[in-house]
């Protein structure tokens, strides 16, 4: 339990400085780690349109294959806080599918 709680401090830490060197309202997306949840709330106090993106992920359709990653199916969008724009809700570069 002592690691989740150094992650969320961690987490919490890193949005409370970006949040303190903003100026507008922003949009945040992150992927659906729960640490997240506490961290963004007390970094931006509600002054933030926060996004979840899950990418759901299995097996590929040709078959497993020996060190192959497993393939993005799809992707689930949840709006945390705010009016988050689901056009723009990305949390990293590699696409769904």
């Amino acid at each position: 339990m002592e690691k989740a709680t150094e992650a969320t401090r961690s987490a919490t830490e890193f949005r409370q400085d970006l949040a303190g060197r903003l100026v507008n309202r922003v949009q945040l997306t992150t992927d659906g780690h729960k640490m997240y949840l506490s961290a963004a709330e007390d970094a931006f106090h509600g002054s933030v349109d926060f996004a979840q993106l899950v990418k759901i992920y299995g097996a590929d359709s040709e078959g497993e294959k020996r060190y192959s990653p497993a393939v993005c199916l799809g992707c689930e969008r949840t709006a945390v806080v705010g009016r988050p724009d689901p056009s723009t809700s990305a949390a990293s570069t590699r696409p769904c599918e």
